[in-house]
């Protein structure tokens, strides 16, 4: 086995690890706490807090803390709208922590209040109660409200707080991703060594037949099974992500992956061939150079799909960074149009060799450029995916 198909399998393990850890961490995500910090089981996290000592008939101050482009945000604000909708005596204070400093400040004096280094949003604080996550609240406001209605004579305790209008998440405000960013992505991505050097080799022999039009046909029909395989997997990575709420866990192993994607891209723009790299690993070569010489156009597209099965760990970490930036600032049906974008611009440049083929470039020249710019394209590509692993982290911390 070489070492660029250890580097290979190493970088899809990894990626079908983050896959798992977002699924089996949204499905067991949600935590409760005592106003002192202590954790308590969520099977009885009702009961134990309206049975601990510390919880006294009060005036019930409800404080929902969210991010407007958090997925399991969305969710939970959808819980509590439903909620207030039969339960009119409630009332909720709401604040959107995104790109507000007053209420990430309120934010923290709560977690000082309510012992607590760290928590994750969703997250309500409530009386000598601290629910977070979706499925916390869920699963927890309601017994408590009428716990604590119970220990007060007067019913529902409630002070008259302003009951806050919600944000539509299809509404960004302004926060959402530059289109040149996503473009310019793309577009970079697009000209990553792997798809590039298949698409030429295609071209090339497909020419070499002496049919322009079958090569043309082949060329947009494989550009075509690229684009929707990464466009169908981007979706299903996306979806996940949103529906478990898990999109800071996510964040952070796409912007490592992205650090490591960045040092072995720049690592072979110097020392090519040398360690592990990222690169279509050999083994799989003798398959697509099968589908190649087959020359049809059903093979094309066959061929597609296996380059973009096997190049994913060689693209990778800029379109998991893209994701994860999508992700943190949008919800599904705004991420959809983004990822229609990048994935359009990616197989951009392949459409553009295409047409400059048709027009009578020779495919040779187009492998020469290849050749001589691997270097440096490497080199954008490696500082791009540091530049994006920053963006996130800066995000995350």
């Amino acid at each position: 086995m070489t070492a660029t198909t250890t580097v290979q399998k190493y970088l899809l393990t990894g990626i079908a690890a983050l896959i798992l850890l977002v699924c089996l961490t949204g499905m067991a995500s949600g935590s409760v706490y005592l106003k002192n910090g202590t954790e308590i089981s969520e099977d009885t996290a009702a009961i134990t807090i309206l049975q601990d000592a510390n919880t006294t008939a009060e005036t019930l101050s409800i404080q929902f803390f969210y991010n407007t482009h958090c997925g399991a945000c969305h969710s939970a604000m959808a819980y509590l709208e439903e909620y207030l909708g039969t339960n009119p005596g409630v009332i909720i204070a709401y604040h959107d922590l995104f790109n507000s400093t007053e209420n990430r400040e309120l934010f923290e004096g709560y977690k000082a209040e309510y012992n607590r280094q760290y928590a994750a949003v969703p997250v309500i604080f409530m009386g000598n109660a601290v629910l977070e996550g979706d499925y916390a609240i869920r699963t927890n406001l309601d017994p408590l409200v009428r716990g604590y209605a119970e220990l007060n004579t007067k019913g529902f305790p409630f002070p008259s707080l302003p009951q806050f209008s919600l944000p539509s998440p299809s509404s960004p405000g302004g926060t959402g991703i530059s289109i040149p960013l996503i473009v310019g992505a793309g577009l970079l991505d697009g000209i990553n060594p792997c798809a590039f050097a298949v698409l030429v080799i295609l071209l090339i022999y497909l020419m070499s037949l002496g049919s322009r039009q079958k090569m043309i046909l082949a060329g947009i029909v494989y550009s075509a099974a690229v684009f929707f395989f990464y466009f169908l997997s981007g979706v299903g990575i996306f979806t996940a992500i949103q529906t478990t709420g898990m999109v800071q866990g996510f964040s952070f192993v796409a912007a490592v992956i992205a650090i490591m994607a960045g040092i072995l891209m720049i690592k072979d723009a110097f020392y090519p061939g040398k360690g592990p790299s990222l690169a279509i690993p050999e083994d799989k070569k003798g398959i697509i150079s099968r589908y190649i010489e087959k020359s049809t156009i059903p093979s094309a597209f066959v061929l597609g799909i296996l380059v973009g099965m096997f190049e994913l760990p060689c693209t990778g970490g800029i379109y998991l960074a893209i994701l994860s930036m999508i992700s943190l600032r949008t919800d599904v049906s705004g991420g959809l149009g983004y990822l229609l974008i990048y994935n359009f611009a990616f197989i951009l440049p392949l459409l553009v060799i295409i047409a400059l083929v048709a027009w009578g470039l020779p495919p040779e020249r187009v492998n020469e450029f290849r050749l001589e710019q691997r270097r440096v394209i490497r080199i954008i590509i490696g500082c791009i995916m540091f530049f994006f692993a920053a963006i996130i982290l800066m995000e995350l911390f």
